[in-house]
């Protein structure tokens, strides 16, 4: 049995009474938009879009949504682009960063719509959205009422789930500085259940502006911090079924920190985890704000689209991926190509050929 089958029968019998009310369910993937997108960040769009395909082939609704995360601060700076001219903006949320072309919307515009180019080349069924776009919707807002009343239980869960402590003054929320539009900066002081008061100071990697005031954290005004924002999208987004990397999913990782606020804190049940390994270029990790890797773009051009998913398919998730595009490593993909293809033709979808299925776009 393929993978993808077994995965589609664990999630039929944890989603039974949703199926069968005829409720979709809501597959979720995300990716920050802090640089060029490198190709292992594809390895989570393919692992969920089969696993969308093969719900489709049973005719079970459910909705893949892909987010470009475009709220996270910038945080590091691709060594392509001007050091002294970017340094000014770290801290800052990307969708607020100048684009480098001086074309595109913002920073994450420029490098977030290179990879949905090559997401829909690849043939996926995917509804797109911003991360910016919910905060100021007001969607958020009640899970940072939630983080903001609930800071010492959360504090408790960092350190109980992770071994990490959060000093007393520590608050699982951030605004965005009024005075340098700032969000890595600030340090919220007080809530009243309306307004924050915050301070905007300075951290290891950038300065704030020593602004002090008192804002609505509401409405695209304050960000939660990743772990705790996880756990939000969890709730807000009602995703049924969420993988990550492998590295979030160890013991005491953040999948398991963001798990524990969602229920706790959120009272909501955390999605089907998939963890899956990466894929190495040589051997090698990628890095989208440093640069490190072959961007999605180049490995799309390199390919075409069905060899690009044998590539990122033909291992199950737990299993790590390299690629050499200098080496032998197409000559071998094309080998095990035609070896599916012969599979498929001379037995159908079983055994190997199940695979084949899925490599070409599904059949509408």
């Amino acid at each position: 049995m393929l993978w993808a089958d077994e995965l589609i029968q664990k999630i039929k019998e944890t989603y039974a009474s949703k199926i069968d009310a005829g409720q979709p369910l809501v597959i979720r993937d995300e990716k920050t938009a802090s640089g060029r997108v490198h190709v292992g960040s594809l390895r989570g769009v393919v692992i969920h879009g089969i696993i969308s395909e093969a719900l489709r082939e049973q005719n079970i609704k459910h909705t893949y949504l892909f987010e470009i995360n475009d709220f996270d601060p910038m945080d590091g700076i691709p060594p392509s682009l001007d050091q002294e001219l970017y340094k000014t903006y770290l801290g800052k949320p990307l969708c607020t960063v100048p684009s480098p072309d001086g074309k595109a919307k913002n920073f994450a515009e420029y490098y977030g719509e290179e990879f949905i180019e090559v997401i829909r080349e690849l043939g996926y069924e995917v509804q797109f959205y911003r991360s910016s776009d919910v905060y100021k919707s007001g969607k958020y807002n009640e899970t940072i009422t939630l983080a903001l009343n609930n800071a010492a239980k959360i504090r408790e869960i960092y350190e109980r789930v992770s071994g990490s402590v959060r000093g007393e003054d520590w608050n699982p929320v951030q605004v965005v500085c009024e005075n340098c539009g700032k969000v890595s900066t600030t340090k919220i002081t007080g809530f009243d259940g309306t307004e924050v008061s915050y301070t905007c100071g300075n951290i290891e990697w950038t300065n704030g502006c020593a602004h002090t005031g008192k804002i609505s954290p509401f409405n695209g005004n304050a960000k939660l911090p990743w772990k705790v924002e996880w756990a939000a999208k969890f709730k807000v987004m009602g995703v049924d079924i969420e993988g990550g990397g492998k590295d979030h999913s160890t013991k005491g990782g953040s999948r398991q920190v963001a798990e524990a606020i969602a229920r706790e804190v959120f009272n909501t049940v955390p999605p089907f985890n998939v963890p899956y390994e990466f894929l190495h270029i040589k051997g090698k990790k990628m890095s989208s704000s440093k640069g490190a890797g072959s961007s999605s773009r180049e490995m799309a051009d390199l390919l075409p689209p069905h060899m690009l998913r044998l590539l990122l398919l033909q291992k199950p998730p737990q299993r790590v991926l390299d690629f050499a595009p200098d080496g032998d490593t197409v000559p071998i993909l094309y080998d095990a190509y035609d070896r599916l293809a012969d599979a498929f033709f001379t037995s159908g979808s079983d055994g190997d050929g199940r695979l084949f299925t899925f490599i070409h776009f599904p059949k509408t």
